[in-house]
């Protein structure tokens, strides 16, 4: 009994270590290799089809492709890292989940000054990489949600490593930091709202300062705290090359003209304007749409493809609401300004949607149309005290979704979960991404078909999600207490060891809370389509770094 004991407090060696995270990484090289793409030719134009047509483009060297209403409406590395899979020859969810595994190596070696053994630290990486929600089926979309995670993960672990490494030596400080750089700045080019990354980059470069300062006799004090620049030059960076490849193809210095310039500030315009009667999900309703046709000029020619052209409304328009919703208007918006010519260059239709809000503001400030808040330029929904208690609800029920790992099956079963994709397509797919398509249907049903080998693989992986949805739980209340207790000696004794960790911690457990705070605002006011595992698939990882080192972590003085 005592020898099975020691066997168990034996810690890894180096040698084991590196063995045992080569074996997970071919582990879930082994999953991307088994798993279909699934994918609906004609049925995400906006999203899948977008960044695989973008992806394309650049494989043939022509950037983006021809410039339409779509081109720039989202941040598109996606579409380059689709590109760079293909030019290495990489199948892409091969790609992904050796993305996702580097990321949760690099966390776990992050945490290395407060987690000594590598028995602790493998035990982060294992949890970390075989996370379900890595694997879930919307993972198998060619979508850009395939590698946000791994891309927050990078930001996270870059800041924690130089956190825990700031009182040491310079050369294993600045890596951390360029680490959270590129996390920061991929994960800006990647979704518009990668943006929601900052507050974590920003206070922990705070804690940072705070604790280079007040360390006596630390050497380079000033190299230290210039190095915190390091994070917001990389981000510089990634920023500034798409604006620029942009200008030189389309004649805009942006990432997108979506989610930033003239067209968020002509949507955040129009959204100002009071409503007759407030309508939830609505942000522009039909009554405000008329007085803005009156009073903007610039709008009439947008009234028949809005109010009269069919197709658009079927199309676009919500059946519940009767109208058009926040997740859709800004969508038909630019459409219509495509049917009018408007979208032939980026230069022209960034100068039209400015004309639009200066118009839209003007009549408001003359007193032609009333605003309901004051000067706005963002296409996201205006925060309302009737969405403040479904926000909050639908956030507790986020939190404790992703706590559970529920919808993370890794592959799509039952029906209708089949890709609607003719033979032709799904080999175009195939030949450009290097995994298979989901479009072969079990006879007589709508059911996807995979050979027995590959459901093996799926069971073996879908069995983890019973395991995480019990065991991640209760180390996350675990790690409540430890937390707790420690923060509660720390008090009594007024000894600070260890607060450093603590913060970081919190820190994480707080940007998860941000998260599910987001996607519940985005759910109750645009989106609602229910609790979407995919928009909250950032929250996982934070989830399982909490609990695993919020129990294994050891501060200490020089942590």
């Amino acid at each position: 009994m005592n020898k099975l004991t020691s066997i168990f407090k034996k810690d890894l060696s180096r040698r084991a270590f590196w063995v045992l995270v080569v074996v997970v990484f071919a582990a879930k090289a082994v999953l991307g290799y088994a798993q279909n793409i699934y994918i609906t030719v004609g049925g995400a134009p906006l999203d899948d089809e977008l960044m695989f047509k973008a992806a394309q483009s650049i494989s043939a060297g022509n950037w983006l492709g021809e410039y339409n209403y779509l081109t720039l409406s989202k941040q598109m590395f996606f579409a380059v890292w689709l590109a760079f899979c293909h030019a290495v020859h990489i199948p892409y969810l091969i790609a992904g989940q050796l993305l996702l595994c580097g990321a949760a190596l690099a966390m776990a070696q992050a945490f290395a000054p407060v987690l000594r053994t590598c028995k602790s630290r493998f035990a982060l990486f294992a949890a970390l990489a075989f996370s379900p929600a890595a694997a879930a089926s919307f993972t198998l979309r060619v979508y850009r949600d395939n590698i946000f995670p791994s891309e927050c993960i990078l930001l996270f672990a870059g800041m924690i490593g130089a956190a825990l490494r700031c009182k040491r030596g310079l050369r294993g400080y600045w890596p951390w930091l360029a680490l959270a750089g590129v996390g920061l700045g991929t994960a800006r080019i990647t979704r518009e709202d990668g943006i929601w990354l900052l507050p974590f980059a920003l206070v922990g470069t705070a804690v940072i300062l705070v604790a280079i300062l007040r360390e006596k006799g630390l050497d380079h004090k000033l190299v230290r705290c210039l190095a915190q620049a390091v994070p917001y030059g990389v981000l510089a960076a990634f920023v500034l090359t798409i604006s620029a490849i942009n200008y030189t193809h389309y004649g805009v210095f942006t990432t997108s003209d979506f989610s930033e310039g003239s067209f968020a500030a002509a949507y955040g315009a129009m959204t100002r304007v009071e409503h007759e009667e407030w309508k939830p999900l609505v942000p522009v309703p039909k009554d405000v749409r008329e007085k803005l046709y009156d009073a903007v000029p610039q709008l009439q020619p947008l009234r028949y493809w809005l109010e009269e052209y069919v197709p658009f409304q079927i199309g676009f328009m919500s059946k519940e609401v009767g109208d058009y919703q926040a997740g859709s208007f800004y969508w038909v918006l630019r459409r219509a300004a495509q049917e009018e010519g408007i979208y032939e260059t980026a230069a022209g239709a960034e100068r039209y949607w400015q004309t639009v809000a200066d118009a839209v503001n003007t009549a408001i400030d003359e007193g032609v149309l009333t605003a309901s808040v004051g000067k706005r330029s963002s296409t996201t929904p205006i925060i309302r005290a009737e969405y403040v208690l479904p926000t909050l609800q639908e956030t507790v029920r986020s939190f404790f979704y992703c706590l559970t790992f529920r919808d993370c099956s890794c592959y799509c079963s039952g029906e209708g979960s089949m890709s609607q994709a003719l033979p032709e397509d799904a080999k175009l797919y195939r030949d450009y991404l290097g995994n298979y398509v989901n479009y072969a249907a079990i006879e007589g049903t709508g059911m996807p078909y995979y050979g027995t080998r590959d459901l093996w693989i799926y069971h073996c992986f879908d069995a983890l999600i019973y395991l995480y949805a019990w065991l991640i739980p209760v180390l996350f209340a675990a790690a409540l207490a430890v937390q707790l207790r420690r923060l509660i000696r720390m008090i009594r004794t007024k000894n600070a060891d260890g607060l450093l960790v603590w913060l970081i911690l919190l820190g994480v457990l707080g940007m998860a809370l941000l998260r599910c705070a987001m996607i519940a605002f985005m759910e109750v006011a645009a989106f609602n389509i229910g609790t979407y595992v995919m928009y909250l698939a950032s929250v996982h990882p934070l989830l399982i770094t909490y609990a695993v080192a919020g129990v294994l972590a050891k501060p200490g003085e020089k942590a």
